[in-house]
């Protein structure tokens, strides 16, 4: 069944407005869109475990004569 509604006042709005938004705006939903966007709300173990971490010494810059460069 289709209803085709031509008008619809602004308090008729309002209400509608009012439902809907209470219904969907959850935080499931909310952590949902970001995650879907590729966003991350801060957790910090979520941001740690996505970093390409990689361990290594640095060796300092040398002159040809062996002097190490501040």
């Amino acid at each position: 069944m289709r209803i085709n509604i031509t008008y619809i006042s602004k308090l008729e709005f309002l209400y509608a407005f009012k439902e809907a938004f209470f219904t969907f705006i959850t935080k499931n939903n909310i952590q949902g869109g970001f995650a879907g966007a590729g966003l991350i709300p801060y957790d910090l173990e979520r941001v740690i475990f996505k970093l390409d971490i990689y361990i290594r010494t640095l060796i300092p810059p040398t002159l040809k004569s062996g002097i190490v460069l501040p």
